[in-house]
Parts: structure tokens; C-alpha cells; sequence
């Protein structure tokens, strides 16, 4: 009886050590900080379409923005110069433009050109990732993600160099 009762015992200890090894490792993906951050594939500005993970590797800075929204329009210039300042160290800031929220679909592009924008920009034409990245609730919203893909920072609202200078700098 004490022989059966120790292998239950032993058995369960066993299967409870090879549990926490399979599932301890694994990543939670998801859009809050200590989350990783999940692929996607989307149209780009001057290019058919790219995915997030073309800069995995890179610190990476992704901004959420619509041509209409004063923030977001009042931040893009820093974002620029952050990305000219800390390109080399591998920083990439990337933009994804909520195609869906705009009046028309040239609003967007016109932007683009009216401030010379050099960054990277997606469009969720479709609003796939309206909802799962939050900006439902309002834009700009910027994810601050590590080199292996886990959000470190999620800033809702406009944000300044100096706010994201001091959350990258740690990751670069």
C-alpha cells in the first residue's frame, strides 16, 4: 500500500516538473507591456506590403496615428529625428496608419507628403488591428518593443523625443 501511494506520489511530482518545463518558457503574446507583441502583415507606403517581424532584431518604436488627429500630426517630427538620431544603434520606428478612422483614403497619403514623412508606414485598411492594438480608444498610441519582440513600454497619447528617448535607451 505504501509502495503504490509513493509511485502516485512520485508519478504526479513527475508530471507537474514536465508541465512547468513545457509551459514555463512560453510567451504570452498580447498588446500590454511585458506581453510579446504578434505579427502582422500589412500594405506599406511605396511598397506592396511588409510585416512587422522585417524588424525583428531592432529596438523597434510602433506608433498607431490618422492624418486627422492633432497629436499624432504634432508628434511625427520627433519620431523622425529619433529614428535619424538612434538608427545605428538599431532603432527602428515604424507607423501604422488606421486607414479605417480617416475621412478619405487619400487623407492619409497627403499627409505623408505634406510633412516629408520618412518613417515606414502600414495601413490597416481593413481595421484588423483597430481593435486588438487598442486605438479604439483614441490615438496616437506608441508600443515600445525590445529586440526579442516583448512590448517593454505602451504610451496612449502624444508622447515627445525626450518620453521615448528615455524608454529606448535602455533596450538599445
Amino acid at each position: 500500500m505504501n509502495k503504490q501511494r509513493t509511485m502516485i506520489i512520485l508519478s504526479a511530482c513527475l508530471l507537474l516538473a514536465i508541465a512547468v518545463v513545457l509551459f514555463a518558457d512560453r510567451e504570452q503574446y498580447g498588446n500590454d507591456e511585458g506581453m510579446m507583441m504578434e505579427n502582422f502583415r500589412l500594405p506599406m507606403y511605396e511598397q506592396e506590403e511588409g510585416e512587422l517581424y522585417d524588424y525583428k532584431g531592432d529596438v523597434i518604436v510602433l506608433n498607431l496615428w490618422a492624418s486627422w488627429c492633432k497629436p499624432c500630426r504634432d508628434e511625427m517630427p520627433a519620431f523622425m529625428k529619433l529614428q535619424n538620431d538612434y538608427q545605428e544603434e538599431g532603432l527602428s520606428i515604424i507607423t501604422l496608419n488606421m486607414q479605417t478612422t480617416e475621412r478619405t483614403l487619400n487623407d492619409a497619403i497627403e499627409f505623408i507628403h505634406e510633412i516629408d514623412l520618412t518613417l515606414p508606414v502600414f495601413f490597416d485598411e481593413d481595421g484588423v488591428l483597430l481593435e486588438r492594438l487598442r486605438a479604439k480608444y483614441g490615438m496616437p498610441i506608441t508600443y515600445v518593443i525590445d529586440r526579442n519582440g516583448k512590448i517593454s513600454e505602451v504610451f496612449i497619447g502624444e508622447v515627445s523625443y525626450e518620453i521615448i528617448e528615455e524608454a529606448i535607451q535602455p533596450l538599445l
